[in-house]
């Protein structure tokens, strides 16, 4: 048996080798072809895991695909999956490599180009939400996590201005005026935020540049030339005789009155007159802030084109004239509502009329008040 069986193995061997030559110099566009299909066969798996919404397999599998074969359409599949995987870094990546591949499908490179502005909106989006969580214990982080969200999505001048309000509420007021100026360089002209932006502006500026305004003297009036009148005559003032009052046989005595002390509900009505008026414009105040925040909270709601999609802008418009208007009833009521309240403490706390004097005359008496 021994003597069969090596020959068999030395045949096998020989055509092993054989088959192995034969691959290699026969043909290298047979292996090529070998690998397309490989390649094509891990594209249909991962357009099906795609399909399915299983991205994060569907960027693996289109990854290995073109890893095997460097066909365009296999890194732009790898791009969009891990796109809608939500892996928003490595998408980016890859669409950059795309747009750069050979042979790529115009059409595709296109909407590469449009995906990428979607992914930095995005990011605008998520750095805009850290730093409202930020501002009120770290202002100063918040401006500059809105400078990086308008740096991403410079359509989005509303960024600036919270990141001006935030370096406002941090003490930096150069760097808050500075972009408050840009803001109103670049925002439109009905803007939400274009009213409050210039009153901020303002304020820094007086802040940064304190001037003493001087008095305006006003020009004398210019007064028609008065003729003037002939001269009146002097006349003697007639001669005064003076009275000789006769001595009084005791002096004057002054009879004092008691004090009347003044009625005291008048104060009183006043001063809840005013309580009622200051709460009633408290009331109103609120109200009109718990709107202008819910307002605010609506114009961050956006679309995946970065547009406002929780309200129109006539909505939007119609919404902030009316909390204006609210803001100056809750203003008026409040400022009615202290001069009220002073005027009822002044009745409260006045002092009444002390006394009154009757001093005898040789014609009558004189009544004297004392207060």
């Amino acid at each position: 048996m021994a003597p069969r069986t090596a020959p068999r193995r030395a045949r096998r061997f020989w055509l092993a080798l054989l088959v192995a030559l034969s691959c290699g110099s026969f043909s290298q566009a047979a292996c090529a072809v070998d690998k397309a299909k490989v390649a094509e066969g891990m594209a249909v798996q991962a357009g099906k895991a795609f399909e399915g919404g299983d991205y994060a397999r569907a960027a693996d599998l289109y990854l290995n695909a073109y890893r095997t074969d460097a066909n365009s359409a296999f890194l732009y599949g790898a791009a969009r999956s891990q796109h809608l995987a939500g892996r928003l870094d490595q998408a980016n990546e890859l669409y950059q490599q795309f747009l750069t591949a050979a042979n790529a499908d115009p059409e595709r490179q296109k909407r590469a180009r449009e995906y990428l502005a979607e992914i930095e909106r995005s990011k605008a989006v998520a750095l805009a939400a850290d730093a409202e969580k930020a501002q009120r214990d770290d202002p100063k982080l918040a401006a500059s996590l809105y400078q990086d969200a308008y740096k991403l999505a410079p359509m989005r001048p509303d960024l600036l201005f919270r990141a001006a309000v935030a370096e406002q509420q941090a003490g930096d007021l150069t760097a808050a005026q500075k972009d408050f100026e840009v803001y109103l360089a670049k925002a439109q002209a009905n803007a939400p935020e274009r009213t409050q932006a210039q009153a901020r502006l303002e304020s820094i500026r007086r802040k940064l540049n304190p001037q003493v305004t001087p008095e305006l003297v006003a020009p004398p009036e210019l007064k028609a030339p008065v003729e003037p009148k002939p001269e009146a005559k002097p006349v003697a003032p007639p001669e005064t005789k003076s009275v000789v009052q006769p001595d009084l046989p005791r002096p004057p005595i002054g009879v004092e009155a008691p004090a009347v002390a003044p009625s005291r509900w008048p104060g009183w009505a006043m001063v809840g007159l005013g309580g009622a008026l200051a709460v009633g414009g408290l009331v109103v105040y609120l109200g009109a802030a718990s709107a202008n925040s819910q307002l605010q909270q609506d114009l961050t709601v956006t679309n995946d084109a970065g547009q406002i999609s929780g309200l129109t802008h006539e909505e939007a418009q119609s919404r902030a004239a009316a909390i204006n208007t609210r803001m100056g009833v809750a203003a008026g009521l409040a400022g009615a509502g202290v001069a009220a309240a002073g005027v009822g403490t002044w009745l409260l706390v006045r002092t009444p009329a002390r006394a009154a004097v009757v001093v005898p005359q040789p014609g009558g008496a004189l009544l004297v008040w004392r207060f």
